[in-house]
């Protein structure tokens, strides 16, 4: 009986986790305690991480400290290097047009809807889906469409003028921003994340600082909370993102750490203070 209860939890774990993702489920225990709290928020962590790796492949090797390679990204983090989510987010990423790409996993190929699956389990609201070579929504149609939605609104103002005009150039412009403003604005909502969740670069770092952490030492999860790192939330190129693979690197390494310890050391002080 104990055997096929754990057996049913862990079932249950897996569905959990395909419907709320890790992410959630870590964040959701950091809710129940206080921010001073270190013992008991990190030993609930190790328990749920502990039946993790055994329901969701990708916190499996990540805890191994598995391999991945991706040899066609012109981008030397993206190319090889230990499994993290961030890394795997950013393979994902760059593969999305050539759903084909050949990815290795501790030297065996993987296909890259089977790593996309593993990958949901544990970061929500990442909208990886392959996209078409055909879609409208890359930067030279985006422009073309423009320009074309340009001339023929230039053109059918021109005719209203007296005396007729080939083309009305400031009608062209602001009809050629409109058309491309539109299909851009369009991609955005069929393409991408919901910009009013959790980025899934910022869930991806907080994953690898869980995880990692539970590999060298479960003791310190206390650590891995939301309010102690570093977030991006509305665009992961600007602001601090250059800065992404540098927290990755530090991540991984464990150098991570000591930033998240003055991050919690000023929010206490912040909140003694209040």
């Amino acid at each position: 009986m104990e055997a096929l209860d754990r057996a049913m939890q862990l079932a249950n774990l897996r569905h959990d986790l395909e419907e709320h993702t890790f992410y959630y489920e870590a964040t959701a225990r950091e809710k129940e305690l206080p921010l001073g709290e270190t013992a008991r928020l990190a030993e609930s962590k190790r328990r749920l991480i502990e039946r993790v790796v055994m329901v969701a492949p990708l916190a499996a090797h990540i805890v191994r400290g598995s391999n991945i390679v991706y040899a066609d990204s012109n981008d030397e983090y993206s190319r090889e290097g230990p499994v993290t989510c961030f890394r795997v987010h950013e393979i994902l990423r760059k593969t999305r047009r050539h759903p084909e790409a050949r990815i290795l996993l501790n030297g065996l190929a993987i296909p890259r809807e089977e790593l996309l699956a593993m990958y949901r389990m544990l970061t929500p609201n990442t909208n990886l889906e392959p996209l078409s070579r055909f879609t409208l929504y890359t930067l030279p149609r985006i422009l073309l469409i423009g320009l074309a939605g340009g001339v023929v609104v230039g053109a059918w103002m021109g005719r209203q003028h007296t005396p007729e005009v080939w083309i009305d150039l400031r009608a062209a412009l602001i009809g050629g921003g409109l058309a491309a403003a539109a299909i851009s604005l369009l991609g955005q909502l069929t393409l991408s994340r919901n910009m009013a969740k959790t980025a899934p670069w910022n869930a991806a770092l907080y994953n690898d600082v869980n995880l990692l952490l539970y590999r060298r030492d479960p003791a310190l999860l206390y650590l891995a909370r939301v309010e102690f790192m570093e977030r991006n939330q509305f665009i992961k190129g600007g602001l601090n993102g250059r800065r992404y693979h540098e927290r990755a690197r530090a991540i991984e390494s464990g150098d991570y750490v000591e930033g998240l310890r003055r991050r919690r050391e000023r929010l206490l002080a912040r909140s003694t203070r209040g």
